[in-house]
């Protein structure tokens, strides 16, 4: 396997050449998600649309079903490395020991599709056009499927010269062409439809004179089965499986009209249809799944709802590129210290004990209510973090006290009210606040790195590419290796001054969702850190109060067209996993709140906790507010 110098660098799937390095970096556990389809019988003969932001891993997913890929696994089977994955698939039903059953024919929907919205013709003629290339496509990639899976050592053409196909067309989808026929000549009438309609495009000529083939319905993944193939005369078993990478790149209308044909049509094949949820309409990211009308998989809500799985795959894909470095440093959580270097912060733990010992003398002055609590603590006899962590323990229940009841001045509470009060859930907020009011480190080790991936893989490696990259300097220089809790939170706030720096140029309403993300962050921050600490591991989210207008009487707010700016911001923020969507019950028996968290990366740019859990009611007028610029 070739080896590069930082492997964490290596991100999109795609510029992973080789099948066989593919493999070695690739998670299985991955595939998890398609078990669970699988185990409900909505994996095959069924319309499967995959959905994610940027970098969560779809095109990935898609990779592992091409035939190449396929073929190299079957070929090292029984290969350590590839032993897994080959047994999660076996068990899909997509290979067996000895042959592949299910044929990947994948098509990425980034080559001259949208371009077909400038041709000077009716939109419904556009719609047939772009039947007549997807079908012309689908054709063609099912071909060099069945090449790549023909195990015969020919040339290409002369592999698609022992394929046979035998349609009986009797819808007459197919013209100028009988059956039954060789690959090589259903692959040149393909051919032929593809290059009329480029001709379409690249002509000045009036679209009427070039004559492209037009088709009405998409019909090539119903006409395309195994049972009508022979390949070097042997009857071909198994199923196609149909995969569309990048659907968002598609126009509008191009994906209205592919989403009604194969819904409608759903039964009859296996499709695969993946896009970023940037795709989808605002108010699809913002109503409940439950009410479209297809099956999905959102990758990065399958995973939050299995953080601790999450994680080891994390770990899995980062010790596997950690082990195809050049540089001799093999490891990677290893070298991630996951402890704070507590002698190396001895003096500004002090001084974080010292400033609570301060806010505690001006908050209890006026009173002895608080002596035996106070006097307690400072009999305690720990160590700098320990004493820093109780004291501004001490602090929050004292505010928490104050806010909450009227003093009688005469009677000092007792110890035993104290430890009551104390509870070790305290420790998490009281780091944060130690942390933040002192410059300590907070966001270290691999646990913290793995929730700051927001459930995307490629954001995961985005921050490990810098943590690696330390590593090797470290090591190139003659230092130790491992990175110190305050170098691993100085280069994750780089990378995440660096997304956020990134924002204006990759994101359509980019001055209202980064005005509306720094309202929404400085509201959490401002929630947080209250004295009190009121939230367990603080505020990093909102839910919306939705109140009627006179103007809307019915319905839900993203219906409302005088929201549409708060819509078009939120609906950015979903689809590019900027904000999470979870849902919480609360309220009223049965309520479920869908509640709208920070990406992780986003908290700690404002310095907040990595829980989730804390979140506040906002109206649709407030953060309206927000999203002004």
């Amino acid at each position: 396997m070739s080896k590069l110098r930082n492997p964490f660098r290596l991100r999109a799937s795609e510029k992973i050449e080789s099948d066989s390095n593919f493999l070695k970096l690739y998670s299985p556990s991955v595939l998890e998600a398609l078990q669970e389809l699988e185990k409900n019988g909505k994996l095959w003969s069924n319309v499967v649309y995959i959905h994610s932001s940027p970098g969560a891993g779809k095109t990935s997913l898609l990779r592992v079903f091409e035939p190449n890929t396929l073929s190299t696994l079957l070929n090292n089977k029984t290969a350590a490395e590839y032993k897994t994955i080959f047994t999660i698939l076996k068990k899909l039903g997509v290979i067996s020991d000895d042959a592949i059953r299910v044929f990947g024919a994948s098509l990425v929907c980034t080559r001259n599709y949208e371009i077909l919205e400038e041709l000077e013709v009716s939109p419904a003629q556009k719609i047939r056009y772009f039947f007549s290339l997807l079908n012309a496509r689908i054709v063609l990639a099912t071909l060099k499927t069945l090449v790549s899976v023909s195990q015969y050592n020919r040339s290409f053409a002369d592999t698609l010269e022992t394929i046979i196909y035998n349609y009986d067309d009797r819808d007459n989808y197919f013209k100028d062409i009988d059956f039954p026929c060789t690959g090589k000549a259903l692959y040149q009438w393909a051919s032929g439809i593809e290059k009329k309609v480029y001709e379409a495009i690249d002509s000045f000529l009036p679209v009427a004179d070039v004559k492209p083939v037009g088709h009405d319905e998409l019909f090539s993944m119903e006409a395309l089965k195994p049972a009508y193939f022979t390949v070097n005369g042997k009857n071909l078993e198994g199923q196609f499986l149909f995969m569309l990478d990048d659907a968002h790149k598609l126009s509008f209308n191009q994906r209205q009209s592919l989403k009604k044909y194969v819904i409608e049509k759903r039964g009859n094949f296996s499709v695969w249809i993946a896009e970023r949820l940037e795709a989808l309409e605002p108010v699809d990211n913002l109503r409940s799944f439950e009410e479209r009308d297809y099956d999905e998989l959102n990758i990065e809500k399958f995973w939050s709802e299995k953080p601790e799985k999450f994680e080891k795959i994390l770990s899995n894909i980062a010790e596997k590129r950690a082990a195809t470095s050049t540089e001799d440093v093999t490891a990677f959580s290893d070298y991630l210290d996951e402890v704070l270097e507590e002698q190396i912060y001895k003096d500004d733990l002090l001084a974080a004990i010292q400033k609570s010992k301060d806010n505690l003398k001006k908050i209890t002055d006026y009173t002895p209510k608080f002596d035996h609590w106070i006097d307690y603590v400072e009999r305690q006899d720990k160590l700098p973090l320990e004493k820093a962590v109780l004291y501004k323990k001490l602090e929050i229940v004292i505010n928490r006290t104050l806010n909450r009841q009227q003093l009688a001045l005469e009677f000092p509470l007792a110890e035993q009210e104290l430890f009551e009060k104390f509870k070790a859930e305290m420790d998490g907020i009281s780091k944060l606040f130690i942390a933040n009011e002192n410059s300590i480190p907070y966001y270290f080790g691999f646990n913290d790195l793995a929730r700051l991936a927001s459930n995307n893989i490629e954001q995961f490696l985005s921050f490990s590419a810098n943590l690696f990259e330390e590593m090797l300097s470290n090591k190139l220089s003659g230092y130790q290796i491992n990175l110190e809790s305050g170098d691993q939170q100085r280069i994750l706030k780089e990378v995440a001054e660096n997304k956020w720096s990134e924002l204006a140029k990759i994101l359509p309403y980019s001055n209202q969702v980064i005005q509306f993300l720094t309202k929404l962050g400085e509201f959490c921050y401002r929630e947080t850190y209250r004295p009190s600490a009121p939230y367990k591991e603080g505020v990093t989210g909102f839910a919306i109060r939705d109140e009627q207008s006179l103007f809307r009487k019915t319905g839900e707010w993203f219906e409302d067209h005088a929201k549409q700016p708060l819509i078009d911001v939120i609906s950015t923020c979903v689809s590019f996993n900027l904000l999470e969507v979870k849902q919480v019950k609360q309220g009223a028996p049965g309520k479920l709140n869908d509640v709208y968290y920070l990406n992780r990366w986003l908290c700690l740019k404002f310095n907040l906790s990595f829980a989730y859990g804390g979140w506040r009611h906002k109206s649709t007028d407030e953060l309206l507010k927000w999203t002004k610029v």
